[in-house]
């Protein structure tokens, strides 16, 4: 069934259709907050409320087929007013239960197995040590595959800016990856892009 159709039948009455929309787009909204907030409660709290204040306001939704976009912006929206409202700590722990860098392919070999982990985990740390503005930058464009005009939009900068930050977060993470000896053909030429 697609968006469109759940939502008509929400709005004809049927509420209970709303728990499809839910059980879709609920841990997908998680790790969007969870990218801004870097904290596992606090994301479940905002995607909750988010799920919440999309359904009493689903009939000021113009577009039905984009929901996913529109509940997506609210749960940035609101992990970002409250990362501003409560000046995040950094916290480079990794035993949160969804890490971002699982897509960093692993080999055969244990060996192997255990360089990537332990790449994966140093990426994460790094990332995570950024700067608020640069981190917040950087997981909407590279996590979350957000245009640069989307991000602009939702932290109210101009695009320059954008591209400004995204281009000192990937710097930073570049010179501490080669500091650390982690380099060799890791995010290279990326700082271009």
């Amino acid at each position: 069934m697609q968006d469109s159709q759940i939502i008509e039948s929400v709005l004809a009455g049927d509420t209970q259709a709303y728990e499809l929309l839910v059980l879709k787009y609920q841990k997908q909204l998680f790790f969007v907050a969870q990218g801004i907030t870097k904290n596992p409660a606090v994301s479940e709290d905002i995607v909750q409320d988010a799920l919440i204040k999309a359904y009493e306001k689903l009939d000021t939704l113009k577009n039905h087929a984009g929901f996913y976009a529109w509940i997506k912006r609210i749960v940035i929206n609101m992990s970002l007013n409250h990362f501003d409202r409560s000046k995040w700590n950094v916290d480079v722990s990794t035993d949160t239960d969804y890490d971002f860098f699982d897509n960093i392919p692993v080999e055969d070999t244990p060996e192997q197995n255990t360089l990537k982990e332990e790449l994966r985990r140093y990426i994460k740390a790094f990332v995570d040590s950024l700067p608020d503005k640069l981190r917040v930058v950087l997981v909407m464009r590279e996590l979350e595959e957000m245009s640069y005009e989307e991000i602009s939009e939702v932290l109210k900068i101009p695009v320059g800016t954008v591209r400004s930050r995204l281009f000192n977060a990937r710097k930073m993470l570049k010179d501490r990856l080669i500091k650390q000896g982690l380099a060799d053909g890791v995010y290279e030429n990326e700082a271009e892009n």
